[in-house]
C-alpha cells in the first residue's frame, strides 16, 4: 500500500484533464439560481447499495448508557468530506465534478484545505481506466471491473478519491484524532478492507486515532428500532458499545462500532473508533467530547468539511461553463420531460 501526501490531492487535477475524451454536445444540468440549498449527488447515487452493505440486524439490548466524560487535554483534530454533482450529459457520457474538504484545528486555530473540484468526463470508453489508476496507481490495491452504468461510476470514483482523501488526512496531524463521514467498515461494493487498514496503519504511525460518523445507518435492533436513534430521550453526552451485538461477519468492522451522543441536547450516531496505541476507544471518545465544538451534537470540524465540499447551483453553472469553453461544447437544450407531463409534479432530473 501506498503513502499518500496532499500533492495527489493537487495532481489529480491534471490527471482528469488528461482523460477528457473528446466531445462535440452537451445537455447541462438544469439548475436555478433561485434554489438556497446546496448540491451533493453522493445520496442519490448510492442509495441502492447502503442497504445492501450495511443492513444488519442486532440482538434486543438493554438501553444501558456509558457517560461521555469531556477530556480537554489537547489534541488536534482533522476532519475530511466528498461530495459529487452530475453537471450534464455530453454525446459521449456523463460530465460529473468532486470536490473534497479538510479541515484542521490546531490550539490557537482552524484551517481549512479544498481540493477540487475536479471536472470528470467519464464514457464508456475510458471508464476503466481511470477506475483502474485510482485503485491501482493511488491507493495500491488490485484492478476491479468498473459499474456498468456511468451514473454510478461517478460514486465510484468520488469514493476513491474520498478513500484517498481520508488516508491523506491521517497523515496531516500528529497525535491527534482524525474525523471520517461513514463507517470504518472494508470489503463492501467500493471499499476493499485493506484501504481501510492501510489507513489505520498511517494514522496510527502518526499517533493519530480515527472516528467515523455515521448521519445514516440502517443497523437496527431486532424489534426493529434504529440504532442511531437509541439515545435521542436521554438527556447527557453518553454512548453505548454494540460492536459485539453485531449479527455480522466482524471482520469487516475495522473499529468498534459504537451509538454516541456527544452533547446532551444533539443527535445519536453511530461511531467507529479505531484508537491509537496508549487509548483505549472511550478515550477517544471523551478526547474529541473535550477538544471539539458541537453543533447539535455534531462535530464542528467534520460539519465544516461537508459544508465546503458541496456545491451551490451557481458553482455548478460556473463548471458547466468552464467546460463548455474549455472544451469547445455545442449546448443541447435541457428537457425534462416529467416537467410535460405532470407540470409542478414533475422533478427535475437529468
Amino acid at each position: 500500500m501506498k503513502m499518500l501526501d496532499e500533492s495527489v490531492l493537487k495532481e489529480l487535477i491534471k490527471t482528469f484533464e488528461n482523460e477528457f475524451p473528446e466531445a462535440k454536445l452537451i445537455r447541462p444540468r438544469l439548475v436555478s439560481l433561485q434554489e438556497v440549498t446546496y448540491i451533493n449527488d453522493e445520496e442519490i447515487d448510492k442509495a441502492d447499495e447502503l442497504e445492501e452493505d450495511e443492513k444488519l440486524v442486532l440482538e434486543d439490548i438493554t438501553k444501558e448508557t456509558k457517560e461521555i466524560e469531556p477530556n480537554n487535554t489537547f489534541m488536534p483534530i482533522v476532519a475530511v468530506d466528498t461530495s459529487s454533482v452530475k453537471l450534464g450529459e455530453t454525446n459521449k457520457g456523463i460530465l460529473a465534478a468532486i470536490r473534497v474538504g479538510i479541515f484542521i484545528q490546531n490550539e490557537r486555530e482552524t484551517s481549512g484545505y479544498i481540493y477540487g473540484p475536479y471536472v470528470v468526463h467519464i464514457t464508456d470508453e475510458n471508464k476503466q481506466s481511470i477506475y483502474d489508476y485510482l485503485r491501482e496507481n493511488l491507493l495500491g490495491i488490485k484492478k476491479g471491473e468498473a459499474p456498468k452504468t456511468l451514473t454510478k461510476m461517478i460514486d465510484r470514483i468520488r469514493n476513491l478519491i474520498e478513500r484517498i482523501s481520508q488516508t491523506v488526512a491521517c497523515s496531516m496531524i500528529k497525535n491527534g484524532l482524525v474525523l471520517w463521514d461513514g463507517s470504518l467498515t472494508g470489503g463492501t461494493i467500493d471499499t476493499p478492507k485493506e484501504v481501510i487498514e492501510n489507513a489505520i496503519r498511517i494514522a496510527n504511525l502518526k499517533g493519530n486515532s480515527i472516528i467515523a460518523i455515521s448521519k445514516k445507518s440502517w443497523l437496527r435492533l431486532m424489534t426493529g428500532e434504529q440504532l442511531i436513534g437509541l439515545l435521542d430521550n436521554i438527556p447527557k453526552a453518553c454512548f453505548i458499545d454494540v460492536h459485539d451485538k453485531l449479527h455480522a461477519d466482524k471482520s469487516r468492522f475495522l473499529g468498534r462500532v459504537y451509538v454516541a451522543k456527544f452533547t446532551p441536547d444533539g443527535f445519536s450516531f453511530r461511531v467507529d473508533v479505531a484508537a491509537s496505541s496508549g487509548y483505549t476507544n472511550e478515550d477517544v471518545l471523551s478526547l474529541l467530547a473535550g477538544n471539539s465544538a458541537f453543533y447539535n451534537g455534531y462535530p464542528e470540524t467534520l460539519r465544516q468539511a461537508h459544508i465546503h465540499c458541496y456545491f451551490t447551483p451557481s458553482e455548478v453553472l460556473a463548471l458547466q461553463n468552464y467546460a463548455i469553453n474549455k472544451y469547445n461544447l455545442e449546448i443541447v437544450r435541457t428537457f425534462d420531460i416529467r416537467r410535460h407531463l405532470f407540470t409542478t409534479f414533475g422533478r427535475e432530473v437529468i
